[in-house]
């Protein structure tokens, strides 16, 4: 039983791996195609580099969103297939649509909805100048075993999601209420946590596969932070809210299971499937536009490499 997590942990370490290095060897490779072209063109001296990476940053970020068109596409067609009866595929990628319920409690913590799933930050910009950072002094991730009702029968959701939704908006007063007590009440992570002890790690996020996952963390000056200067960002499903959810889906654990890979993890979107479907069409016309943009940036830097470049002398 064991080995069993650390299979896991090794398939999404090696998913995570490999896809950051397709992504850097993407760009060393346009990177390189472009510096081929640009030295045919004449002498660009000290631009040339410059020139090269940039065209070649345009050029992946160009084909990122052509990926992304290919992806929400796809999860769109499986998503329309599944509103129309065909149930998930053992194994597969799979698009599920219905309401979503368990019968397990779960409060969110800042706009006190009875909820499936949440995630939540107290935080605030930090810092001066160029150092501002946002610093997430509370943080957390909960989500308790559900089921969602699907034309085809039901389907267990036992991965922890990401939230492809909108922010919850939450009353100032009854928020900062709601944040006092749950941090009073709540037992957090923290840098002395042993490392053995902690839940709040990407590993054991991606892996956990029991539909049962709460993890509540701290920064080290949490509580020398006045909540009134702090922004509360929550995101949730609601009991019986109707959703859809994209992940791989298990015949034999009748539901939807972590993926190997971190850049596939199960992701939920708020509404029934013909809205989310509305949705990610025009998702991928904003990925066209994208295309678009970054396609013109290359090709600028080539008009200006032309443009530029000092012919070789015979």
């Amino acid at each position: 039983t064991k080995s069993r997590p650390k299979r896991k942990l090794r398939g999404l370490m090696k998913g995570c791996a490999r896809t950051c290095l397709l992504w850097i060897l993407g760009w060393g490779a346009a990177s390189f195609a472009f510096f081929r072209y640009f030295i045919t063109l004449g002498n660009l001296y000290d631009g040339l580099w410059w020139a090269s990476g940039g065209a070649g940053l345009a050029a992946v970020i160009a084909f990122a969103y052509v990926y992304g068109i290919v992806a929400t596409a796809r999860e769109r067609s499986i998503l329309l297939d599944s509103i129309n009866g065909t149930p998930p595929r053992d194994g597969k990628w799979s698009a599920v649509s219905g309401r979503i319920h368990s019968m397990n409690k779960l409060t969110a913590p800042f706009s006190g909805e009875s909820v499936v799933a949440y995630k939540y930050a107290v935080q605030r910009m930090e810092g001066s100048s160029k150092s501002r950072t946002l610093v997430k002094h509370f943080e957390g991730t909960a989500l308790i075993p559900s089921t969602i009702s699907t034309r085809t029968g039901s389907v267990r959701l036992l991965s922890v999601p990401t939230f492809d939704i909108e922010k919850t908006e939450i009353n100032l007063l009854t928020g900062l209420d709601h944040a006092r007590r749950y941090i009073e009440s709540t037992v957090f992570e923290t840098s002395d946590t042993p490392k053995d002890q902690r839940a709040g790690t990407v590993e054991k996020e991606s892996t956990d596969d029991d539909g049962n996952f709460r993890v509540d963390k701290r920064s080290d000056r949490a509580f020398d932070v006045d909540l009134e200067n702090c922004d509360l960002e929550e995101f949730h499903i609601k009991q019986n809210e109707q959703v859809c959810v994209f992940g791989l889906y298990s015949a034999a654990r009748g539901g939807l299971i972590p993926h190997p890979n971190w850049g596939k993890q199960t992701r939920i979107m708020r509404g029934d499937g013909e809205a989310v479907a509305a949705k990610l069409r025009n998702r991928i016309v904003k990925y066209a536009i994208g295309v678009a943009v970054f396609s013109g940036i290359a090709y600028g830097v080539v008009l200006i490499c032309r443009h530029n470049a000092v012919p070789f002398t015979q």
